[in-house]
């Protein structure tokens, strides 16, 4: 990976309150655009993907560049001659990135800059409104995809902690929302994780490079939402939870669901996450095998997939427990629908209601644009 080193620049405004705004070198590579700022220097990293409205302007001494980042429109002016092969250099690699060089008018530079400047910054504030008003939309929506407390009768609780419920070891916090990119934290993938991807691909019969759920294959949505744990003393104690994504490619839901339509799809993927279940709460992998497909009972019209498995468990005061896991698709919509129960046999006309309830949103629901 080649790198570009461009020294002498200043930029303002700083990238913290405060922060150094000279001297600046900027570092160009494969993977994104980094600062170093100030003596001693503090470096900032930027991702390519992070990076919009760059322009290039040369002057009659130095140049000018202008990005957006994070909405904000950042001005970077160097004041030193560039050299004319430094200069193609630099302008080739933003070109690469989607960068585009300004022309310099002879009696109007300082105007051009200006206008530059301003036009970024025009740019970066109204897409900044126009993103977080579609993620909102997003967000809205995806909550009122997931299950809620209208979904479920009676003696349910609720709880928003992943410290009271078992479903925490394969399932996202309760209530948690991921906005994917570049500052995504996502969880280490531990040991259990790791054999539970083994016997999900060896069950499968798909590899790691080809498998879109646990391998190299899958894409991150642009957006999850969690819903909270529901708990109920019924059928000997029951857990549910549901975790919503939506992607901006339609694409990548298609190729999801052609994988996940595999006939034993279902059986495998309970089998892997009670795997990652037992392996995260006892630190042993059983490797089962008893798991079977779950078809459940929906008048909604949509495509869900879903297996069941049982596994000894110290989990509502028993030993012995059976997880559903129920993926539902539609447009940009992915719906996991887990539950942690005893009495499967008695419980399955909840569960199936519940999964009727989610999949009527999702198909219903596939209109909102990320």
């Amino acid at each position: 990976m080649s790198v570009l080193r461009s020294a002498g620049w200043s930029v303002r405004p700083s990238f913290s309150p405060h922060g150094p705004t000279s001297p600046v070198t900027l570092l160009f590579d494969d993977a994104g655009l980094t600062q170093l700022a100030g003596d001693p220097a503090v470096a900032w990293q930027t991702p390519w993907s992070e990076v919009r409205q760059l322009r290039l302007m040369r002057r009659r001494r130095g140049a000018v560049l202008v990005a957006v980042i994070a909405g904000v429109a950042y001005q970077w002016r160097s004041d030193e001659a560039l050299s004319r092969p430094h200069y193609e250099e630099l302008r080739s690699v933003l070109a690469a990135h989607a960068g585009r060089e300004v022309p310099r008018s002879r009696r109007n530079g300082a105007i051009a800059v200006a206008a530059l400047v301003i036009l970024a910054s025009f740019a970066g504030n109204f897409g900044g409104l126009f993103v977080r008003s579609a993620r909102s939309s997003a967000l809205t929506a995806l909550t009122g995809v997931n299950l809620s407390a209208r979904d479920v009768a009676g003696t349910w609780s609720v709880s928003s902690s992943a410290s009271t419920s078992e479903l925490g070891t394969i399932m996202p916090a309760p209530g948690q929302v991921l906005t994917f990119g570049s500052s995504t934290t996502l969880p280490a993938q531990d040991t259990a994780f790791n054999l539970a991807a083994n016997h999900f691909q060896r069950c499968l019969g798909v590899a790691s490079v080809n498998d879109r759920i646990y391998g190299l294959a899958g894409h991150e949505p642009s957006l999850q939402v969690s819903s909270p744990v529901f708990s109920s003393s019924s059928f000997g104690g029951i857990q549910v939870e549901s975790t919503a994504q939506y992607y901006d490619s339609l694409d990548n839901v298609a190729r999801d669901v052609a994988e996940m339509s595999r006939p034993s799809f279902g059986r495998c993927f309970a089998e892997s996450n009670a795997d990652m279940m037992v392996g995260r709460s006892s630190a042993v992998t059983p490797d089962l095998t008893n798991g079977v497909n779950y078809h459940a009972r929906t008048f909604a019209k949509g495509w869900a997939s879903g297996g069941a498995v049982s596994l000894t468990l110290p989990v509502i005061g028993v030993a012995r427990a059976n997880l559903v896991v129920i993926v539902e698709a539609a447009g940009h919509y992915e719906v996991t629908l887990a539950a942690l129960v005893v009495n499967l046999r008695s419980a399955r006309p909840t569960i199936d209601a519940l999964a009727n309830a989610v999949l009527a949103r999702v198909t219903s629901d596939t209109t909102v644009s990320a």
